[in-house]
């Protein structure tokens, strides 16, 4: 009798928990029911921002690479040509026995308008096929004015597409910026380059040895040119980034004892 009782015991205990069972799956089916809608609102709205972050990500790595190929310019003026490129002046000075003059005191900035120039008119295209997709999909959306910033941060190069879109269907979404970021340690690079261009233009020549001893992640390499200039090559160990600017400074004229 005793096995019969606790064998009986053991079905009931069974049963009930299969009861509940049924009735959590019944109750999470019931909330799904009542707050899908709000649920899908909730991750509906990563996906456009996936998309124009993406795009506008796609755009800045077109240019980046050219621009500091290039001293900093997608359009060099005042150059020396190294190797097929049009490598523009940091510092330069055309006379002989004179230290050169900053020709780029705020290269970052400099080198961050010319990203968002770029990456600019991109990103309108980047947001209107984002709403034309939308709309296909039965949306009403709105977008303002679209205008980029572009930031050069240690580690990154964030892109941020200012576009104040709202997006409705069964609900209404709303987007003041699309954030963009690629990871990069051009901003070292950068600021060692200044360094470097604002030494030749107080002392007349940098040591490049002093740099990479200060900062061992970075190399730096000083190719000497024939008429006085000198092209300097930044490379990031860790990412392999690359910056190169041309100097000329405290040029000796030939045969000058």
């Amino acid at each position: 009798m005793k096995k019969e009782r606790e064998k009986r015991a053991e079905i009931n205990r069974k049963a009930q928990v299969t009861l509940f069972i049924i009735l959590a799956i019944a109750i999470v089916a019931v909330l799904l029911i009542i707050f899908y809608p709000r649920i899908k609102t909730i991750f509906v709205p990563s996906v456009p921002q996936q998309y124009v972050a993406s795009c506008v990500e796609s755009a800045a790595n077109e240019v980046i690479e050219k621009i500091a190929s290039q001293g900093g310019t997608l359009e060099p003026e005042n150059y020396i040509l190294y190797q097929g490129n049009k490598i523009e002046y940091a510092c330069y000075t055309n006379e002989y026995l004179k230290k050169c003059v900053m020709q780029k005191p705020f290269l970052k900035q400099d080198i961050e308008s010319e990203i968002e120039a770029y990456v600019e008119p991109r990103a309108r295209t980047c947001v209107q096929t984002l709403k034309q997709n939308l709309e296909k999909g039965g949306s009403t959306v709105s977008v303002g004015n679209i205008n980029t910033e572009v930031s050069i941060i240690p580690g990154a190069i964030q892109i941020n597409v200012n576009a104040d879109m709202k997006v409705t269907k069964e609900s209404t979404s709303s987007y003041k910026t699309f954030k963009g970021s690629i990871k990069s340690n051009l901003y070292n690079l950068l600021m060692i380059s200044s360094s470097i261009a604002n030494w030749e233009a107080r002392y007349g020549e940098a040591e490049s040895l002093s740099y990479m001893l200060y900062y061992p992640n970075i190399k730096v390499e000083k190719k000497i040119q024939g008429e006085g200039s000198t092209i300097y090559i930044l490379t990031d160990r860790v990412l392999g980034d690359k910056f190169q600017f041309a100097s000329r400074s405290l040029v000796f004229p030939e045969g000058y004892a």
